[in-house]
Order: C-alpha cells, then sequence, then structure tokens
C-alpha cells in the first residue's frame, strides 16, 4: 500500500469545503440577520437540501479514503472529538442561541475512534461489499434521527426513545437542540464506504490522473479543511453580524 499523498482527495474536500461555507453563508444570512433570499439559494429548498447533502457524502467519504493512511487513527479521532467539544463550549457561552452540540468535528472524530476499534473487522470485508454496504445502510438510516428509515420505495417510521444522552447516535429528546448536528448513525456508514476505497485507492488501482496536482489552492483547502470547517461559523456569524 503507498503512503504518497493522493491529490484528487485533497481536491475533492477543498470543493466541499468551499460549498460548505457557502452553505453556512446562506444559512447565517436568512437565520441570523433576517434576510430574505431567492428560494433557490434558501437552506430547507429541496436544491439547496439535495446539493448540501452531495457534498457532505464527498467529505464523509473522503475522510473515511483519509482514515486508512492515518498512523494512529485513534489518536486523531479523540483529538477530533476533544475539538468539536471545545466548539460546543465556545457556541455555548458565546452565541447560545446556536449553540453547537455533537457538531461535524465531533462526530467525525467518533467515526475515526469507531473506526480504529473495529479496524480489524473492517478489514475483513471485500472492499467493494464494504464501500456498497456503507451507501447502502446510509441511504437506509439517512434520517434516522427523525424517526424514519428508508427501505426502498417504502418509509418505516420508528418509536425512538426521548432520552438525554443518546444524542451522538441520533436519539434525541423533545429538549434537545444543535445548530450543526451531525449524529453518528448514519454518518460513520459513509464513512466507512470511503474506507472500503481506501484500499484501491492506495494500491494505485485509479487513473494517473487520480493522484497528481490539479488546483493547487483547491488542494490546500483540502488540506487544512478541519480547520477551516472550526473556525469558519464563528467567522461568518460574526462578519454577517456586523454588516447586516
Amino acid at each position: 500500500m503507498s503512503r504518497k499523498r493522493v491529490m484528487m482527495l485533497d481536491l475533492l474536500r477543498g470543493g466541499a469545503m468551499i460549498l460548505v461555507v457557502a452553505y453556512h453563508l446562506l444559512y447565517d444570512l436568512v437565520n441570523i440577520v433576517g434576510q430574505e433570499l431567492p428560494h433557490w439559494l434558501t437552506p430547507g429548498d429541496a436544491v439547496v437540501e439535495g446539493v448540501h447533502t452531495g457534498f457532505l457524502w464527498v467529505l464523509f467519504a473522503v475522510s473515511g479514503v483519509c482514515s486508512g493512511y492515518s498512523r494512529n487513527l485513534l489518536r486523531r479521532g479523540v483529538l477530533l472529538y476533544l475539538a468539536g467539544f471545545a466548539v460546543t463550549l465556545v457556541t455555548t457561552l458565546w452565541i447560545p442561541d446556536f449553540t453547537i452540540v455533537f457538531g461535524v468535528l465531533s462526530c467525525f472524530g467518533a467515526c475515526m475512534v469507531l473506526t480504529a476499534l473495529c479496524d480489524k473487522v473492517l478489514d475483513r470485508i471485500p472492499w467493494p461489499v464494504l464501500t456498497a454496504l456503507g451507501v447502502v445502510l446510509w441511504l437506509v438510516f439517512a434520517d434516522f434521527a427523525d424517526g424514519v428509515l428508508h427501505l426502498g420505495v417504502k418509509n418505516v417510521v420508528v418509536s425512538l426513545p426521548d432520552v438525554e444522552y443518546l444524542y451522538p447516535l441520533g436519539i434525541t429528546s423533545n429538549t434537545f437542540s444543535s445548530s450543526d448536528y451531525f449524529p453518528i448513525i448514519p454518518s460513520i456508514f459513509m464513512f466507512w464506504a470511503g474506507r472500503g476505497l481506501y484500499r484501491p485507492i492506495a494500491r494505485g488501482s485509479f487513473p494517473k490522473w487520480f493522484y497528481a496536482s490539479h488546483c493547487r489552492w483547491l488542494e490546500w483547502i483540502g488540506r487544512h479543511s478541519l480547520v477551516i470547517y472550526a473556525v469558519h461559523q464563528p467567522v461568518l456569524i460574526a462578519l454577517v453580524s456586523l454588516i447586516w
């Protein structure tokens, strides 16, 4: 397995990161300062949310691929989880109306920790099976937090318990709220789909252009995507509040 940096992964992550920042800018304009935007630019619109879901797929899948390259995935996961907890503390103290509980950094950290703990089991599953299974499970559990399972053409409503401390899994109480919430279910399934793709990518089975550099500034954003994700929302909230 090659440990050489795969530039397309950075490119994909950088592009997804730009879309994340754009989505949160629109969210902040609508929900914090009350700006009216065209429906096709308003979070909650079917098209906007469809694009949002698409780049979230990219972020979690690429992170799953990159988890295979990590020398100490468990340590990295714990640090990311702690960074997510720090975001919760900061938002609770400074912008309580938009407190972030189990946001994307916490979710990434939890996915890394669970992947590190299940590493030997995951590696025994043929990579096409792991990738396909991850995608299918993500589709089935995409709205698990809302108590809905998608079973083919049929949606099944499930009764989730009203409890306080299972929110990392997607099971919340009636009093739970978070302005940026990414439960482990279904996020980890897309993460594991990417983990399956790590094997053929690391073996060099993809075309040569996949490994070559194509846009250095976008790849730079991709390499620093987690740092950017951690700081962009507080910066955006401060900017839109000051300007509007």
